[in-house]
């Protein structure tokens, strides 16, 4: 949608941009979007009057709910973070959705893992952003009960999962449970394995730069008070 400004807007002209018909549903998508408003007269010969303009979270929650699909109960000022970060952090954006959550809480801007992936399939449903075949291997492992992550090679990765099956393997009576633990000490966590994030089709590169925008003008009126 086009960016109103603080003046007056006929309902046809209004109605055109927010593509709606009739006072209620304009009345409505003015609200929804954040705008301050007045409106006087009837019928085609109505003025609107905007008296405020939504602050950049509320511009962000906007765009995300109508361009994008999210739904209006998302917590935006996380997923703000988090489309920050992805976008502007190159040391944030090629971590696995565990360690993502680990370094935005370093960063004081809590994003459970189960957010991000979520976060991350609506994108990718979108074309917006993808994981790749260029994988990050980390172990996980925990330290006085908080779980820790470490970048690992493919090498230790694939030598890590060799031995666990081969003591699978040599005990064929045992469940999971005692070869997981071996691994675990012998290697010193569990290793994993995650596609990189990665930007989608190249035909919304219009729909990142403006998510992205957004994200960026949210962060600094918050910044900046």
């Amino acid at each position: 949608m086009t960016e109103l400004e603080i003046r007056a807007y006929p309902i046809g002209m209004l109605s055109g941009i927010l593509g709606t018909n009739g006072k209620q549903a304009t009345d409505r998508k003015l609200a929804a979007y954040g705008y301050s408003f007045t409106s006087a007269g009837t019928g085609t010969k109505r003025i609107y009057t905007i008296t405020a303009l939504p602050d950049a979270l509320q511009r962000f929650k906007s765009y995300c709910v109508f361009a994008l699909g999210f739904n209006p109960n998302t917590d935006f000022r996380k997923l703000r973070d988090f489309v920050f970060y992805l976008m502007g952090d190159d040391n944030f954006n090629w971590r696995p959705a565990e360690m993502m959550e680990e370094y935005l809480r370093n960063e004081g801007r809590g994003v459970s893992r189960q957010t991000i992936v979520k976060y991350l399939q609506h994108f990718e449903s979108l074309c917006l952003f993808v994981r790749t075949d260029d994988y990050v291997y980390y172990r996980v492992k925990k330290n006085y009960g908080v779980q820790e992550h470490e970048i690992i090679s493919k090498e230790e990765y694939c030598q890590a999962w060799s031995y666990y099956h081969e003591w699978r393997n040599a005990h064929p009576n045992e469940d999971s449970r005692p070869a997981f633990t071996s691994m675990y000490n012998r290697f010193g966590g569990v290793p994993r394995k995650q596609g990189r994030v990665d930007r989608g089709a190249p035909w919304n590169r219009e729909t990142i730069n403006t998510l992205f925008d957004l994200a960026s003008q949210s962060i600094l009126e918050e910044v900046s008070g």
